[in-house]
């Protein structure tokens, strides 16, 4: 069986060599996550092409479902992610990340300026210039989160 494995950096290695001792597989594919409690990821292993790339949390400005694929947007470009969006709302620390609408997250210290529109809506500006909207379904969520 693979298992995806998200572990402090202190307790990864040793939950690993567990998890293969009891002949479990890890793999970063694995639709069957094992996550230590309350421990957010530093990084996501993401795509580009054939390659994979481990990114920063840090430096993820949003991240965004469009027809299959969750893309995740970065300084330096646009990775795929394995995860559905449901799924990396739960692996992000909620201090960090709020659900906008049904096809976007974004990061709260990206946001760059929050204007309001009409029919409770928002319509966010962010570190890199995109724009997007808070939909009416998580108007009130984001307001309580952001304090406004």
């Amino acid at each position: 069986m693979k298992v995806k494995l998200i572990a402090s950096d202190a307790s990864y290695d040793t939950l690993a060599q567990q998890l293969l001792a009891h002949g479990l597989e890890l793999d970063n594919d694995a639709p069957l996550i094992l996550q230590e409690a309350n421990i957010w990821p530093e990084h996501l292993m993401c795509r580009q092409g054939t390659e994979y790339f481990r990114i920063a949390v840090r430096d993820m400005i949003y991240i965004e479902s469009l027809a299959h694929e969750i893309l995740v947007h970065t300084p330096e470009g646009t990775y795929k992610a394995g995860e559905r969006l449901w799924q990396l709302e739960q692996l992000l620390p909620p201090q960090a990340f709020l659900r906008i609408s049904n096809s976007v997250i974004v990061a709260k210290a990206h946001i760059r300026s929050i204007k309001p529109a009409l029919s409770q809506k928002f319509l966010l500006t962010l570190s890199d210039g995109t724009k997007v909207d808070v939909t009416r379904t998580y108007y009130h969520a984001f307001r309580e989160a952001m304090g406004i």
